[in-house]
């Protein structure tokens, strides 16, 4: 009786499954979605452009690179499989240059390749770079001059980005250098080595700044704060609801230290201009 039970258990689960897979299948016959079992990577797209200074992606599922060469234009090269070739577009008009998807990828079973879209950039190129993205990540080695970045499920890791803004939802944000950015995160670290000013608000993240050399206005939900070294010349605030807040700071500063449940150890001053610490619950650490 047991076993016959067992069994029945197991043919229910079984059918679920199925349903599931099959509704999962229809929603996407029904979004014009292709579905893909298996394939290899091949190059779909590949050209060059000369005076092109902004870049605006718009894009699911592919990662990007962005990469210095040693040629004098901008070279894209777009590889996944041939299945997908239609639904990435790549368009230019007069300096501006927009790279596209119509849709998303739908795959089932094993997928053995990999949606990249490399951009290639001479070196020292002033450029201004948007990249709006879902389930993918971005990687950039050069120096970017301005630009908006926005990822959902996917990583950000660039090098420079010296004026805009960068957004993650499920994902880490890690950056080099920056001059006067915004950045916000949900669900995500955030590492920067070394920034000017800094303004934005994370959820459920670190922030965690090696050199900050001006100001920061900036808030954390769930999360600690620490940036190591502090030059502060400008009125600067930093919330904590729930996490630690520890500053390096390079020089002498009037501190405005608030906690509701935590330890507060601060070098004070009277110098200007002021730094605000306030944590709901957490430590502030700040000398």
């Amino acid at each position: 009786m047991k076993k016959n039970k067992k069994v029945i258990i197991s043919i229910i689960v079984l059918l679920v499954i199925i349903a599931g897979l099959a509704g999962f299948m229809i929603y996407g016959i029904a979004k014009g979605e292709k579905f893909v079992f298996s394939g290899k990577t091949e190059v779909l797209y590949e050209s060059i452009f000369n005076d092109v200074n902004k870049i605006d992606v718009n894009i699911t599922n592919y990662d990007v690179e962005i990469k210095e060469h040693d040629k004098n234009e901008i070279a894209i090269e777009i590889t996944g499989n041939e299945k997908n070739k239609d639904k990435i577009k790549v368009e230019a008009n007069g300096n501006d240059l927009t790279i596209k998807q119509d849709g998303s990828i739908i795959c089932i079973g094993l997928c053995l390749y990999e949606e990249t879209i490399t951009i290639y950039v001479p070196e020292n190129y002033e450029l201004e770079y948007n990249h709006e993205s879902s389930s993918g990540s971005i990687v950039s080695d050069i120096l970017i001059q301005k630009g908006n970045i926005k990822t959902t499920s996917g990583d950000i890791k660039l090098t420079t980005l010296l004026n805009g803004s960068i957004a993650s939802t499920s994902g880490n944000i890690e950056l080099n250098e920056g001059s006067s950015l915004e950045v916000s995160s949900t669900s995500g670290d955030i590492d920067i080595e070394k920034v000017n000013d800094l303004t934005g608000s994370a959820t459920s993240g670190n922030l965690t700044i090696n050199n900050l050399t001006n100001k920061i206005n900036f808030s954390l939900t769930s999360g600690d704060i620490k940036i190591n070294k502090f030059s502060i010349n400008e009125d600067s605030s930093l919330t904590a609801r729930s996490g630690n807040t520890k500053i390096g700071l390079e020089k002498e500063v009037f501190i405005d230290a608030k906690t509701n449940n935590g330890d507060i150890d601060i070098n004070n001053s009277n110098a200007t201009p002021t730094l605000t610490l306030t944590t709901t619950s957490g430590d502030i650490t700040a000398k």
